[in-house]
């Protein structure tokens, strides 16, 4: 079962409510509820990470 459903009822996260959302060092984390009563947390993760002043970050080598 994908973080795009609810694991209980299998609705898709669409017709579940957000509860908060976070933008964090890894993407956006967000706190879903689903009508029946099910919570997750669902990770969008950035595809290039950005240092401090906008510059864009790579591993050291």
């Amino acid at each position: 079962m994908s973080s795009e459903q609810c694991a209980s009822c299998g609705r898709f996260a669409a017709v579940a409510g957000v509860e908060s959302s976070h933008v964090t060092s890894e993407g956006l984390v967000r706190y879903l509820r689903c009508p029946c009563g099910r919570r997750w947390v669902d990770v969008a993760r950035f595809h290039t990470l950005v240092g401090v002043g906008g510059t864009p970050w790579s591993a050291p080598e």
